[in-house]
């Protein structure tokens, strides 16, 4: 900048100030989110975190689900002008699941005259809840539990419909999954078909070390009968935290009955004690594929799909489709039949704003029945809801 003249009373001062930085060259935003709940469309309403990869960059979060990053784009974008960037972004709130995004910085041929930073709307999945509860009938006077009784949901709604004009429910066609899913799955281009995976005939192998969720080998008590591409059912004994995953490598330079360490196809996502219960599974011939409609994320335990045809007795399934390796889960749908005390328990259920639940009992000649439109309430684990039958 040109010199100025300061008059200071009875001195004069030449001051010769430096050029300002280029704004390229300033702390200013980098990547703009804007954080929502896709049921709702509105902010989120668990704490929001946002955390990055990359040095350089310091993240950002305000009010109403309006979060991102900031830092000096000289020094985290040298070579804008030249090339892309990739940021990697993690967000999380509580009651929601784990977001992981990869933001492109597109190259721009002006840097460092310019820079504009992408905006990214994300819309978060919740976690997933149970709905449970009692199903009674009344005899004269008095309520009685109902043993037998069938409960289905016969229909959904994604987002919460209006109070005051009638949203007819969308067919339910979702399925629920144990564990959740592995990886993100697009719309149209993922498969769901069944899969029943049964023990193959043979011992059991053990963990030997406790193992903790991610993506590292695991070492079993031997190998015999194992190879690369076999599906192994880790956590045998215990149903909420099995999982079906295949191995990816088998080290075959060691004896077969020795202690192996076996690479997986994915992360773990439960922890498993040592001396869990690990069997080789046998897959089965498999089903008619259904096509996902609705794209889903690592960590979603209910996908939509365009039909249920060919699932109602499926034990398990696998989920198939270009980039990622195949997957396999427990799965389980919507419709149960309560026990001999009247309870009923549904899969665990998410991404749904609202259901229409319908149980019956036939008696003899007559059919008990009732059906509720429910909206679960997403920041309780467990929602109990018990259900009278009427004739």
């Amino acid at each position: 900048m040109s010199r100025r003249v300061i008059q200071l009373e009875d001195r004069t001062i030449l001051f010769s100030p430096d050029d300002p930085p280029p704004l390229t060259n300033r702390l200013q935003a980098l990547v703009k989110l804007r954080v929502t709940d896709e049921m709702t469309s509105g902010p989120p309403d668990g704490r929001l975190t946002v955390e990055v990869s990359e040095r350089g960059f310091i993240p950002r979060v305000a009010s109403e689900g309006l979060a991102g990053l900031v830092g000096i784009p000289q020094q985290v974008f040298p070579n804008l002008k030249l090339q892309d960037y990739f940021v990697h972004l993690t967000v999380r709130a509580e009651g929601y699941v784990t977001r992981s995004e990869v933001v492109r910085i597109p190259q721009d041929i002006t840097f460092p005259a310019t820079f504009t930073p992408p905006q990214l709307n994300l819309a978060l999945h919740r976690e997933p809840i149970i709905i449970s509860g009692r199903i009674n009938r009344f005899i004269g006077n008095t309520s009685m539990p109902m043993a037998g009784a069938s409960i289905s949901v016969r229909g959904i709604w994604r987002t919460p419909p209006p109070a005051n004009v009638v949203v007819a429910p969308d067919a339910p066609n979702l399925v629920s999954l144990q564990p959740p899913l592995y990886s993100d799955r697009a719309a149209l281009t993922q498969l769901l078909r069944r899969r029943d995976l049964p023990p193959s005939v043979g011992p059991d192998k053990t963990s030997l070390d406790d193992a903790q969720p991610g993506p590292k080998p695991i070492r079993l008590s031997d190998r015999q009968g194992l190879n690369a591409g076999d599906i192994l059912l880790i956590y045998a004994g215990q149903p909420d935290l099995m999982e079906f995953i295949a191995i990816t490598t088998a080290p075959v330079t060691s004896a077969a009955d020795q202690p192996t360490l076996v690479t997986l196809a994915y992360p773990l996502l439960y922890e498993h004690r040592r001396d869990a219960v690990v069997r080789q599974v046998s897959p089965q011939a498999p089903g008619a594929n259904r096509q996902f409609i609705d794209s889903a994320i690592a960590g979603d335990a209910c996908v939509f799909l365009d039909s249920l045809t060919g699932l109602a007795a499926a034990q398990q399934a696998q989920i198939t489709g270009a980039p990622g390796p195949d997957e396999y889960h427990k799965l389980m749908n919507f419709s149960v039949t309560s026990d001999a005390n009247g309870y009923y328990r549904l899969p665990p259920l998410t991404r749904v704003a609202q259901l229409e639940i319908h149980a019956e009992k036939a008696v003899g000649p007559q059919t008990f029945q009732t059906t509720i439109n429910y909206r679960p309430d997403y920041q309780q684990r467990e929602n109990r809801l018990d259900l009278t039958l009427a004739v």
